[in-house]
């Protein structure tokens, strides 16, 4: 029986992916879950395992090639000898384009056709001598072309914002621009309300110390704790555990979460499913190995969609904020800095550990009832640790 593998939709990190490397060779038998190809999309790399156990047969792509989410990638047979019709290979391996070279954009597109002495004022003739600048390389605004100081102060503007750029690392370049693009989408496209509250941590402070006191090779954040309430809480969750296709909700049945992490000046999105079902060692070991293969810019490939994303300023000393939701998610749950507060309880006062914490949700599929309910529970998973 043939097995035709797609490229998997790659969710809030690209509708298209790069083939870096063929991980499998024609003629070798994978396992379901083996790793098939490496992909690497603007935000990160990551490997796409073969959802289908067989030999592989065809490779629909060459390593380079650009390739759209569900569009064929390989062809899996059941056993190695088995006849494949060659008009489908070949009416599939149609559907994978190749990449488009863009030209570059270099300083001299700046630069105006100048012909005969340069006419410009004499602040900008002065300017551009302290700072270098060639005035025959400056655009002139003023009277019949003529430069003037701020044309010299412009064009070395510019100048200065290309050079900032071109030491940014491509890799950096790439995911900044994907993240701006995911944000603008995400805000022009889904109706956003913000839910803010103050979370008691101090049961889960004490908690977090007596852990690490007796573990300490595996200690606990703050950002650990959390997210295993968070994802406690959205398991509580149903209106809140769902998946956004379309506009519509999709009901979740694990509490699958995805965290903001900043790698390198820019930030990804990284899956970490149902983390509050696994024992807090194991809960522990999948969150360093997400961190982890984050900071190597690789991203696993997962089959769900994440109901809720998780962004954490508080390292930071960020008191409170509100973050863009990202695609596919019901809401993101934005978290600042621990402080101490003083409330009155039980007729005397009490010092309390607090963070903010700021649920903004997506308006079509969430409605205010529900975040305070899972914000509810949250709290309470809080002070379960």
């Amino acid at each position: 029986m043939r097995h035709v593998i797609i490229m998997p939709d790659l969710g809030q990190t690209s509708s298209e992916a790069k083939i870096v490397s063929w991980l499998k060779a024609p003629g070798d038998k994978l396992a379901m879950g083996d790793p098939l190809l490496e992909v690497e999309t603007d935000k990160a790399t990551m490997d796409v395992e073969a959802y289908v156990g067989g030999f592989l047969r065809r490779r629909l792509a060459e390593v380079g090639a650009i390739v759209a989410a569900s569009t064929p990638v390989a062809i899996l047979t059941d056993s190695s000898d088995e006849e494949l019709e060659e008009e489908a290979a070949v009416a599939l391996n149609a559907r994978v384009s190749a990449p488009v070279p863009l030209p570059d954009a270099s300083l001299s597109a700046d630069r105006p056709s100048v012909s005969g002495p340069v006419s410009a004022v004499p602040a900008a003739r002065m300017l551009a001598k302290q700072l270098g600048v060639d005035l025959s390389d400056v655009c002139g605004t003023g009277t019949q072309g003529m430069i003037t100081k701020a044309d010299v102060e412009q064009f070395v503007a510019r100048r200065d914002n290309r050079q900032v750029a071109e030491n940014v690392p491509a890799r950096e370049t790439k995911a900044q621009e994907a993240m701006a693009a995911l944000t603008s989408r995400s805000k022009s496209t889904i109706p956003h309300f913000y839910v803010t509250v103050d979370l008691d941590m101090t049961c889960a402070e004490r908690w977090r110390v007596r852990w690490n006191e007796e573990h300490p090779e595996l200690a606990a954040s703050v950002n650990d704790c959390l997210v295993r309430a968070a994802s406690a809480a959205l398991a509580e969750s149903p209106r809140i555990n769902v998946a956004v296709r379309d506009g519509k909700a999709e009901p979740q049945s694990a509490a699958h979460v995805t965290i903001v992490v900043g790698v390198d000046g820019a930030l990804l999105l990284v899956p970490v499913p149902d983390p509050h079902a696994d024992s807090v060692e194991g809960f522990l070991q999948q969150m360093r190995a997400a961190i982890g293969s984050a900071q190597k810019g690789k991203i696993p490939v997962v089959p769900f969609m994440p109901s809720l994303a998780i962004s954490n300023l508080g390292m930071f000393g960020v008191k409170e904020f509100s973050a863009i939701i990202p695609p596919g998610c019901a809401a993101v749950l934005a978290v600042g800095a621990l402080r101490q507060q003083v409330v009155w309880r039980e007729e005397r006062a009490q010092p309390l550990s607090v963070c903010a914490a700021t649920v903004s949700a997506d308006h079509r599929v969430v409605d205010g009832i529900a975040v305070a309910q899972f914000l509810e529970r949250m709290q309470f998973h809080l002070n379960s640790l």
